[in-house]
């Protein structure tokens, strides 16, 4: 049966076991984004070409098979997947430390051990994401969802520190054997979970295409997952834009390099202030309305970092950075906990995954914007650019059934637009 802790998350054995996995599997990951560039420089002598393939394979298991991994994850129990992809994590990690030991790593052996982390990295994800509901119920997903988004915060913030910390400590390769240990311990908890989930309830012998285009359809057909897809991918395509300009824009407006790193350093401690926030504004506001308030409320400070200047005028960068990024991980933590509350569980794996194709699907198209717009309006008018655009991104949300109710139970309850209600019989065994 599935845990429903009655006094919080926090008091599941099962939602702290899930909890301290996604700890160390989230750092080691943020450790290996940092520590795999490293070895490719330090032993391999990479190319600026070469290290943009990495980072381009470490990226891009998203668009390659997110939807596909979501049809195969529906199809399974999803702990024992979890589990799986850690081991397997693990097991590519040592690969690259015994190569390197034994004088034989290569280019297309890191490509390679890359391509199957990433992938692991997908099934991981969104197994994690449609897992929750059975460990924590629906009841307390906001501030499970919340725990989660902290969690991958703090990773974001120690990641990158703490593997450039090891990687002059212990050398880049002896790291990646410390986050082989991370996914080994993560997998350990994963294990003693005691939640029995219940076997995937097929219906048909319809193919990975046709289960695919109905968790797609699910979500054109649900007017407010759509919106929720298209404020997001908008908002993506417009943060990557941004991003691939931030550092230019701060060094030509006269930062030192120190110091612009710095000020970049905001954007995950604003995360990391937004996720421990998001329950107690979801309560105060409502869990509904804070979908698409905290992008309306937040989203104009975006307007303050083109007028960022030195010395005070670095405020206005701050100011932007921190309170633009916490309403996003509010919205963030807000809209997932509203799907995994009303897509029914046999189809929430592939609503997952269909989701995060469209979502991050626009961020490699927001780099290339970035560069285009930049080089033919120049990086600060660009930023404005960029500013305003964000600024509208909740417009679908406010045409959305959203805007007429306050909490997500009232949503949940009741068929919206033309998808199915959340029932009993609608939903997994």
């Amino acid at each position: 049966m599935t845990a429903r802790p009655q006094d919080g998350p926090w008091r599941s054995r099962d939602f702290r076991l899930l909890v301290a996995g996604q700890t160390v599997t989230q750092l080691g990951t943020d450790v290996t984004t940092l520590a795999f560039p490293l070895v490719a420089v330090l032993l391999l002598d990479a190319t600026p070409w070469q290290l943009g393939l990495l980072v381009a394979v470490q990226n891009g298991a998203f668009l390659l098979v997110g939807v596909p991994a979501g049809v195969w994850l529906d199809r399974r129990r999803l702990r024992p997947v979890l589990i799986a992809s850690d081991l397997v994590r693990c097991a590519a990690l040592v690969t690259v430390t015994a190569a390197a030991a034994l004088s034989r790593l290569s280019l297309p052996l890191l490509l390679a051990v890359a391509g199957v982390m990433a992938v692991m990295r997908v099934l991981y994800d969104i197994g994690h994401q449609s897992y929750l509901p059975m460990v924590l119920g629906r009841r307390h997903l906001l501030r499970g969802n919340s725990a989660v988004e902290t969690v991958r915060s703090s990773g974001q913030i120690a990641g990158p520190g703490l593997g450039g910390w090891l990687t002059q400590l212990v050398g880049a390769t002896n790291t990646l054997l410390v986050d082989a240990v991370s996914f080994l311990l993560s997998a350990a908890c994963l294990a003693r979970i005691r939640t029995r989930e219940p076997a995937p309830r097929r219906t048909g012998r319809s193919g990975v295409v046709s289960e695919a285009r109905d968790g797609l359809a699910f979500v054109l057909a649900h007017p407010v997952l759509r919106a929720i897809a298209a404020t997001s991918a908008w908002s993506n395509l417009l943060f990557t834009a941004a991003t691939a300009l931030l550092v230019l824009f701060l060094v030509d407006t006269g930062f030192a390099p120190g110091t612009a790193g710095m000020l970049l350093s905001t954007a995950p401690a604003a995360a990391l202030l937004g996720a421990a926030t998001a329950t107690r504004l979801a309560r105060r506001v409502g869990s509904a309305r804070v979908i698409w308030l905290s992008l309306v409320v937040t989203s104009p400070a975006n307007l303050l970092i083109p007028l960022t200047r030195p010395g005070w005028g670095a405020v206005a960068f701050v100011a932007g950075i921190v309170v633009g990024g916490i309403g996003q991980v509010v919205y963030g933590i807000a809209q997932v906990t509203y799907r995994q509350t009303v897509v029914p569980d046999r189809l929430l794996c592939r609503v997952n995954a269909s989701m995060r194709f469209l979502v991050m699907g626009a961020m490699p198209l927001g780099g290339l914007l970035g560069g285009v717009l930049g080089d033919a309006l120049g990086v600060r008018t660009t930023l404005l650019v960029i500013g305003v655009g964000l600024t509208l991104a909740p417009v679908p949300l406010l045409l959305s059934p959203l805007r007429r109710v306050r909490d997500l139970d009232e949503l949940a309850s009741r068929p919206v637009g033309g998808a199915p209600p959340v029932t009993t019989a609608s939903m997994g065994s």
